[in-house]
């Protein structure tokens, strides 16, 4: 008999999160699970979800509290005694939230995945996040405990949780390491520096303190940015303003193909964000022989470039600064190979963490 999955996220959109779900979905074995995915609004993987045997369901709502009824009615409606369980799994704290309340008494068993460190519950933008965010912090304390299973992506997020709310997560990381690809030790010193970065153009990821500290850097350098989000017109009128416009290229969304052979020819990495619970791209960049540079945002970002290994934790701007032009110069250096770098990201690979999921679905 097959496990029954009902995968429920509220914005099921191409970027870290979505990559993670969609490689989720489309790795676990289909003679052993049947996979439902119940998403707020457009699914921007619908169509390879299709391809992949797995429902999905669309509920076009702008709040995932008003779309909750709509959610247990089809999860009643997919529950069913002729598989061998039913496991709900709920990705993110106020749908993790939402779901305890909401569908608890069902008959099946809740995992909830969270991704999100718990020091950007402390990080708010204007009086009424930081309400909501003091709410979310409460909850999260009241309705965790009665999951059948917590999993964070990171032994970070993992211990935070655990600590402040005696709580008892397990770390799975995401599935984003597929290969190495086009990997090529970079060498220095260079009269020209190629950064780049991949992120969804919002306010969390930082761009716009990066991209003030630009003219700020005494080297010739080019600035790829691939991604989109609503900040996108905004950092570009920062560009105009700053007069760095022939310094910074946007791209805009790329597939992971198309995102691989941009890496390519990238120097150095940047990762700005103010918290960030598993940076995936940060993993595609090493798998490019890429090192990265990044702020300490928490969440995953330790265990994956392992500070001076494979990349390097700033401090602050000027630390920021002077890494850059130290990099570019050939006064720093990450002597990574190949076969190091590969041994490194297998505890990221799409086989070991689908298989480790798997044990957890079977187990529960």
């Amino acid at each position: 008999m097959k496990i029954n999955l009902i995968i429920f996220i509220s914005e099921f959109n191409r970027g870290g999160a979505g990559n993670s779900l969609f490689r989720l979905c489309k790795y676990l074995p289909k003679n052993l699970y049947n996979i439902n995915v119940i998403c707020l609004n457009k699914c921007a993987y619908k169509n390879e979800l299709k391809e992949n045997f797995i429902t999905v369901y669309e509920i076009f709502s702008k709040k995932t509290s008003l779309a909750m009824f709509e959610v247990k009615k089809i999860t009643k409606k997919i529950i069913s005694k002729k598989y061998k369980k039913n496991i709900f799994i709920s990705n993110i704290y106020y749908s993790n939230i939402l779901s305890i309340i909401f569908l608890r008494n069902l008959k099946m068993k809740i995992i909830l995945i969270e991704r999100t460190p718990f020091e950007e519950l402390s990080i708010y933008f204007g009086i009424i996040n930081l309400i909501k965010k003091k709410i979310i912090k409460f909850l999260i304390g009241f309705t965790y405990k009665y999951a059948d299973v917590c999993i964070s992506n990171s032994k970070y997020i993992s211990n935070q949780y655990n600590k402040v709310y005696n709580l008892n997560f397990k770390t799975i990381y995401p599935p984003s390491f597929i290969k190495i690809n086009n990997f090529k030790k970079k060498t220095f010193p260079k009269k020209k520096l190629y950064l780049g970065t991949v992120c969804r153009l919002s306010e969390e990821k930082g761009l716009k303190d990066f991209l003030n500290i630009i003219p700020k850097i005494k080297i010739d350098l080019k600035f790829f940015i691939i991604g989109d989000g609503p900040d996108k017109q905004y950092l570009k009128e920062i560009t105009s303003k700053l007069g760095i416009q022939k310094k910074i290229i946007f791209l805009g969304f790329l597939d992971s193909q198309q995102v691989y052979k941009q890496l390519k020819k990238v120097d150095l990495f940047i990762n700005c964000s103010y918290f960030e619970g598993f940076p995936n791209s940060v993993v595609e960049a090493l798998s490019a022989g890429v090192p990265v540079i990044a702020s300490q945002s928490y969440g995953g970002i330790n265990e994956i470039i392992k500070n001076k290994n494979f990349g390097y934790i700033y401090k602050n701007q000027e630390d920021l600064i002077k890494n850059i032009t130290n990099y570019s110069l050939g006064l720093k250096k990450f002597n990574f190979t190949k076969k190091i770098i590969s041994k490194h990201l297998k505890d990221f690979s799409i086989e070991r963490n689908i298989k480790k999921y798997s044990n957890v679905f079977k187990k529960i």
